[in-house]
């Protein structure tokens, strides 16, 4: 088993329903903060063996808005990791904050409970497009509490969303002028994805918003990229930027497919035994359902599986081509089309070096729909 672990730990509320989660806030009110809090170090002793001994590069607390958790419940939780696992000396803290001022008043007190890094959901700098995608906040209250992280924290970092509905690419121009002077070593940049089963596919599908068209994004996308670049900031990730050394090492963890442990109710685990060896592991994804079989039964699994060689090497090459480094596939050629690869390259949108594949700043723009094309 390999000695690095990552840890991700999923609040799975939010505020208010949004069109991104699952849970209404009506659920978690039914639910004592203690109890939840009971839980999560229940769910660690059942994962103890797995812990044990393991060098702890990271923990990310995500969500829902897990910056509604208390203080007092991320403290416990680190520390309770603490005992089974060996912290490294640049161990990662991350957890994620919607950027209201009530959140805001806390960061202090998350930073005293073990928080390093926070991660701002601000998705825009305008009152418009905010409206549009449904947030709480306002873009004062999102500037302000940019400046209050950055009182508090050395790392922090925000997020922005670009190509949206009615949304001028001058803008778009404005808006990362400012939030470079803002993000001072990283910043994530995404463009809106329509996805089944949100309130914007139906929205979209019944013509109440149009999204920019593919010549637009490209424009932006390009921009984007080259004015962060021009201020310093490496795409070391499709959507991410960062000055050297503020890269997200427990993002990387992903995307370099390395072992991650989740807790709490829908967290996904990767956990690897050995370099063919790895299992999956599934949690309840109801909060009340996750919540009972803890304190029944000790842990709230719903499926623990091996993925297979090919299973991983899919994973590897799916989550290799978004970073900057690329992936090797000297091991794995055999789930690969070379000769559709080659025709990727010819095409500018895949470069191949020293058995190393990696996608062009163009190849980027067209990532999901090549992976079908160069998977076997």
């Amino acid at each position: 088993m390999t000695d690095n672990l990552a840890i991700y730990v999923h609040w799975p509320f939010c505020r208010s329903k949004c069109p991104y989660c699952d849970f209404n806030s009506h659920v978690r009110d039914r639910i004592e903060a203690s109890d939840f809090e009971n839980a999560y170090l229940k769910e660690i002793d059942y994962f103890k063996d797995l812990i044990r001994g393991k060098i702890i590069t990271s923990i990310f607390f995500g969500g829902g808005t897990p910056s509604l958790m208390p203080e007092r419940t991320v403290a416990n939780i680190i520390s309770h990791l603490s005992k089974y696992g060996n912290f490294s000396g640049d161990i990662e803290v991350t957890l994620e904050a919607n950027p209201t001022s009530s959140e805001s008043n806390k960061f202090l007190n998350l930073k005293n409970a073990g928080i390093n890094r926070l991660s701002i959901g601000v998705q825009s700098l305008r009152d418009k497009h905010l409206k549009f995608l449904g947030r709480e906040h306002n873009s004062k209250e999102a500037l302000n509490v940019i400046e209050n992280a950055a009182k508090i924290f050395d790392n922090y970092s925000f997020d922005l969303m670009y190509s949206l509905p009615e949304q001028e690419f001058l803008e778009w121009q404005e808006d990362l002028e400012q939030a470079v002077n803002l993000a001072t070593n990283h910043i994530s940049l995404y463009q809106l994805t329509i996805e089944k089963g949100t309130k914007f596919f139906s929205k979209y599908k019944n013509k109440e918003f149009k999204m920019p068209g593919e010549k637009e994004s490209i424009k932006f996308y390009e921009y984007t990229s080259d004015f962060l670049e021009s201020r310093g900031f490496v795409n070391y990730e499709i959507s991410n930027f960062a000055k050297k050394n503020y890269e997200s090492k427990h993002n990387l963890t992903y995307w370099h497919y390395k072992p991650y442990l989740g807790l709490g109710a829908g967290a996904h685990s990767r956990i690897h035994y050995s370099d063919n060896l790895v299992e999956e592991i599934i949690m309840q994804h109801s909060p009340e359902n996750w919540l009972h079989n803890v304190n029944s039964f000790g842990n709230a699994v719903q499926s623990r599986m091996l993925r297979t060689v090919k299973e991983q090497a899919i994973e590897k090459i799916i989550m290799g081509l978004r970073l900057k480094d690329g992936i090797d596939i000297s091991n794995i050629t055999q789930y690969v089309n070379l000769a559709k690869i080659q025709n990727l390259i010819n095409g500018n949108i895949l470069k191949f070096e020293n058995n190393i594949l990696r996608t062009t700043k163009t190849g980027k723009l067209v990532l999901n729909s090549i992976l079908g094309e160069i998977i076997e």
